[in-house]
């Protein structure tokens, strides 16, 4: 945050670093909804609802975020939240005789079940440098610990890390941004992934009620033998008070890697 998937929310606020690393000290607390439905290289589609809650904290040049997000997942159980994907061998994987409708006795296997329960805590620590001019740079430490149910196929139940390079100017009412970053993700029991590179740009225009922009994301595949990620997203945020901010998404994959399409909306509220 389907997806930085989760969260996408997670990618497309990134779009928003020039108003983020202005924003006053303090907290400010979130939620968010977004929906996601692909078949991610694989023969069964497999959809994601998501329901992220994050805090935020601001201080000075330093920003710290933690993102935990309620899960509903149906479709292949080689697709993982988050990762895209990947060749899950754990024999009680969903759809494989977890209880979701095909355990017991006599059971027939099927590559296509469906769980529920919390994903992945995520973790990120964001520092703004003062460049001296217009241009703007931020770097950010991300620390993902596994606390998904891999039996359930929300998680690979392996912690990642990762660093990741932001940049952003002003030129009027448009803001340029684009940033890399790479995620050294780990590998579980079931599942063996490779670290990953990725790469986004865009640009968010001022508007009188907010801000309209899109971004292009593309990630390295997690697995091999899948395509890798490439994603296209428009967003609209607004705020209903200067404390409030809604933020409204919708993405389109471009490849066999990512979700036919994704939406969402999120909301975070100062204090």
């Amino acid at each position: 945050m389907g997806m930085k998937r989760i969260a996408l929310a997670l990618a497309v606020a990134g779009a928003l670093a020039m108003e983020q690393a202005q924003a006053a000290d303090g907290l400010s607390l979130g939620v968010g909804v977004d929906y996601s439905s692909g078949d991610y290289g694989t023969d069964t589609t497999t959809d994601i609802l998501s329901v992220p809650f994050t805090a935020k904290y601001v201080s000075g040049h330093w920003t710290w975020k933690a993102t935990l997000p309620w899960l509903r997942v149906k479709g292949d159980p080689n697709v993982i939240p988050g990762i895209g994907g990947v060749v899950n061998t754990n024999p009680n994987g969903r759809g494989r005789g977890n209880g979701n409708g095909n355990g017991g006795s006599g059971a027939t296997t099927t590559e296509d079940g469906s769980a529920s329960g919390i994903g992945d805590l995520r973790l990120a620590a964001t520092y703004s440098f003062e460049t001296g001019g217009p241009l703007g740079v931020d770097l950010t430490a991300n620390f993902k610990v596994a606390t998904a149910d891999e039996d359930k196929g929300l998680g690979t139940g392996a912690n990642d890390y990762g660093l990741a390079v932001d940049l952003y100017r002003a030129f009027g009412d448009t803001t340029v941004f684009g940033g890399v970053g790479y995620t050294l993700l780990g590998d579980s029991d079931y599942i063996d992934v490779d670290g990953v590179a990725g790469a986004n740009f865009g640009l968010s225009h001022k508007v009188s009620s907010g801000s309209v922009g899109a971004m292009y994301e593309w990630r390295q595949a997690a697995a091999d033998g899948f395509d890798d990620r490439s994603e296209l997203t428009g967003f609209y945020t607004f705020g209903t008070d200067p404390a409030s901010k809604f933020q409204i998404y919708a993405t389109a994959g471009l490849s066999d890697g990512s979700p036919e399409w994704a939406g969402g909306v999120t909301y975070s509220h100062g204090f």
